[in-house]
């Protein structure tokens, strides 16, 4: 159960939870997988513990395209309609990643803080603090709340709110269907013996 909860509130992508299952599942997180692996690349110049994670996220990213993209005459279009939503998905949330980055540095900053003095209140490691802050790993909410009452920062500008397009599509298909059902059902509801009949005069 704790484990539900927790994926409900994660940024978006968490490198080691998908390590840890061992592979890519879809389009969206390949595209998660690359972004990721990019911040890891930037983040590995001042932190060489994290290469060994970037080359796990590498070979995932390679396995997969073998199993999915290896064969591009027979690739159906509707795969290249996944990708190209997948990665505007993922850049949007990397974008926000970014921006909520550079806005908590201003608020350090403001306050004659750093990255080390976050790190040092939230009860992390450095390294574990800048992938935090990187979107490689997810806050959790009680890191987003702490930040949010002492920075006073807007709870829109830490959580990334959007959901993606096939959530979307599986909520409207829910309740499309629902009010199918009821509208097939709503005759059926109403006994003959209740219908008053109306009789014209002229």
């Amino acid at each position: 159960m704790a484990k539900k909860q927790r994926s409900a509130v994660m940024s978006a992508f968490d490198v080691r939870e998908i390590i840890k299952k061992g592979e890519l599942t879809s389009e969206l997180e390949m595209e998660r997988a690359v972004w990721a692996q990019r911040s890891l690349r930037l983040l590995g110049k001042d932190q060489p513990g994290l290469e060994p994670l970037r080359k796990q996220i590498r070979d995932l990213i390679i396995r997969y395209e073998s199993l999915h993209w290896s064969d591009f005459d027979s690739i159906p279009k509707k795969q290249f309609t996944e990708s190209d939503r997948a990665e505007k998905q993922a850049k949007k949330e990397f974008k926000f990643f970014k921006k909520r980055k550079e806005l908590i540095l201003k608020k350090l900053r403001q306050n004659g803080l750093n990255q080390n003095n976050l790190a040092a209140i939230l009860a992390h490691s450095k390294s574990y603090t800048s992938e935090l802050l990187s979107g490689t790993r997810s806050f959790s909410m009680n890191d987003l709340v702490i930040i949010h009452k002492l920075f006073e920062i807007t709870l829109e500008n830490l959580i990334y709110a959007e959901i993606p397009a096939e959530v979307e599509k599986k909520f409207s298909d829910a309740v499309e269907k629902a009010v199918t059902k009821k509208m097939k059902d709503f005759p059926a509801a109403i006994p003959l013996s209740g219908v008053v009949k109306v009789s014209k005069s002229y």
